[in-house]
């Protein structure tokens, strides 16, 4: 076996089950260890590819499903040219993104066509099953502490609980590919590792494994009627994966009385079927937001990065105020409509014809047992992707990527050289894995110091630490969040402090930035614009009543204290529209007088 081909073999099975795998959370970003750890096995496996030998008379031509990436990178620096983002972040990241999802799939077409498919597509499969195994094991304690003592969420490793569900169908559906391959994975094995994985998506709580079921059970069943021998096989695998998602969604509760009796507790983890009632109205007001901000930018949208402003501004209308969450909505919690507001028509096509085309190829290669199994994957992500928003991940887009090209791997007749393309691929791997060595840096570095210490003189150096990142394309935008944190309301250097505050407000607006920029900027004769924010924050975190109060009745300017008026009426909508007790504290100069 060639050199490159084992370590092809062990970076994709690397890629798939480690960066899920990965626990550490720390602020500003709690889930880069994750991406980074999956965009440097990427450029990796792009270098690797770049070392596979080749005549130079070949052509290397890249596959539709590399182009559109490509072509997205391009249109988010265009539209970053146009529009001119407040921090190079919001564009440097997705743009890396892009290309990195680009080369990968362009890079591994190469090594598909060398080496062909079974053993690149064996080693991802196993990764993949290989994480949820893990994952899924790591739930086990999360399981039996909430049983013990009460509610928690299960997610293994990757933090949030509807993405630990997707993770496990992808590892559910490459149990379905294994066991059709000789000498993988057998059908004892299967019979174990299937049920377990269906039972542990019933309780991590998610509702999407629903959805996945009803996708794979039809196109499962019809696979295993007209299929081939190997796809026939696929297609019952699927089918059966897809009923174990329904049925243990009801066997849970019987586990959890089982649990109780075992460990002499009271609680029992909630499934996905006992949280099925749930409307979801937060969902459809975010999605209406994000469908009137593209009415309102339909060519080119807001700009990257952009939604989680437009949400909070219009959750000021009534009918958005009334279904209330108190966090910030970065996202539309719909792919498709999250894209279109922040890229309009022309970046949203990008994405939506690149992955329509991609999944076309089905029509004519359905029987093909690769392309079924990328398809598996892939709606997967499609279907979680129109309520959550997994793909803005790397260590999730990158494990997609792979999966729409095994969907579909031909292209356009480019006739670009073999060397072209190996040179492409190595110089684009030696800046990203610089990027990536740098953003590592710059991460160890902000992390310990986005909060502010009880020591003056230490806060002073980390003010001066933060100040010095925020030219730094990579960080400008969390050194400036950094800074939020150490700023006080106060005419003491408000330009300094109101530059920071705007540019961050205008990107992602919370209730203490927000608050401290009302202030002061109606310390600063702006009192409609303080006004405007100060009811933005009240209509969207009806939780931070008393942080406002206690923030506003520390003034005794009058400009401020007239901010007060839009903290009382919102408390005063949501006292009257949604019950809450929500209190008005007495002002400190009506206490001294009492």
């Amino acid at each position: 076996m060639p050199i490159q081909l084992r370590l092809l073999q062990t970076l994709l099975f690397l890629f798939a089950a480690v960066p899920c795998g990965i626990p550490f959370r720390w602020n500003p970003n709690p889930v880069f260890p994750s991406e980074l750890a999956a965009f440097v096995l990427c450029v990796l496996i792009t270098l690797t590819c770049a070392f596979i030998p080749s005549d130079h008379k070949d052509k290397i031509n890249p596959p539709w499903t590399s182009l559109f990436w490509l072509a997205f990178a391009s249109f988010i620096g265009i539209q970053a040219a146009i529009i001119q983002p407040y921090y190079a972040t919001e564009v440097v990241y997705p743009i890396i993104y892009a290309l990195g999802a680009g080369m990968l799939a362009w890079s591994l077409s190469r090594a598909i066509a060398v080496y062909g498919q079974k053993d690149i597509v064996t080693m991802f499969a196993w990764g993949l099953l290989a994480g949820a195994i893990f994952n899924s094991g790591l739930a086990v304690p999360q399981i039996m502490q909430l049983v013990q003592e009460g509610p928690r969420l299960i997610f293994g490793n990757i933090g949030q609980k509807n993405m630990y569900g997707h993770y496990l169908a992808w590892g559910l559906a490459s149990a379905a590919y294994l066991v059709t391959q000789k000498d993988e994975l057998p059908k004892w094995m299967f019979w174990i590792v299937a049920p377990w994985l269906a039972l542990s998506l019933a309780f991590c709580g998610s509702r999407s494994p629903f959805l996945y079921a009803v996708a794979w059970l039809p196109a499962g069943l019809f696979l295993w009627w007209r299929g081939g021998e190997i796809v026939r096989q696929f297609g019952k695998a699927l089918s059966i994966a897809a009923v174990l998602i329904i049925v243990m969604q009801f066997l849970a509760p019987l586990v959890n009385e089982l649990l109780q009796a075992l460990l002499k507790a009271k609680n029992e983890v909630p499934t996905g079927l006992d949280r099925i009632d749930s409307n979801g109205s937060r969902r459809l007001v975010e999605w209406e937001k994000a469908w009137l901000a593209f009415l309102q930018h339909p060519w080119l949208g807001l700009g990257w990065g952009a939604y989680g402003a437009q949400s909070i501004a219009l959750q000021v209308r009534p009918e958005f105020a009334i279904v209330s969450e108190s966090v910030l909505f970065t996202h539309a919690h719909n792919s498709v409509l999250n894209l279109l507001a922040e890229t309009g028509i022309f970046g949203t096509a990008i994405i939506v014809v690149g992955i329509t085309w991609a999944f076309a190829n089905l029509w004519r290669n359905w029987n093909q047992p690769v392309v079924v199994f990328g398809a598996a994957l892939a709606i997967v992500s499609i279907l979680h992707s129109l309520v959550e928003y997994p793909l803005w991940y790397f260590h999730f887009l990158g494990p997609f990527v792979v999966a729409l090209l095994l969907l579909r791997s031909d292209g356009p007749q480019c006739q670009v050289p073999a060397i072209a393309a190996r040179i492409s691929w190595t110089i684009w791997a030696a800046m990203a894995l610089t990027i990536s060595v740098l953003g590592a840096q710059l991460y160890l570095k902000i992390y310990p110091i986005m909060d502010p210490a009880k020591d003056e003189k230490v806060n002073a150096a980390r003010i001066q630490t933060l100040e010095g990142m925020r030219s730094n394309p990579l960080i400008d935008f969390y050194a400036d969040f950094g800074l939020s944190n150490y700023i006080v309301a106060s005419k003491s250097e408000m330009p300094w402090k109101l530059g920071i505050l705007r540019n961050i407000n205008a990107i992602r607006p919370y209730p203490g930035q927000m608050t401290d920029q009302a202030v002061m900027e109606a310390l600063n004769g702006n009192q409609a614009l303080a006004q405007q924010l100060m009811r933005q924050a009240a209509f969207a975190y009806p939780e931070s009543y008393d942080y406002f109060y206690e923030t506003l009745f520390k003034f005794d300017e009058p400009a401020v204290r007239a901010l007060v008026k839009e903290v009382d009426e919102g408390r005063e909508f949501f006292n009257r529209n949604l019950d809450f007790k929500l209190k008005r504290p007495t002002p400190p100069e009506e206490e001294t007088v009492n």
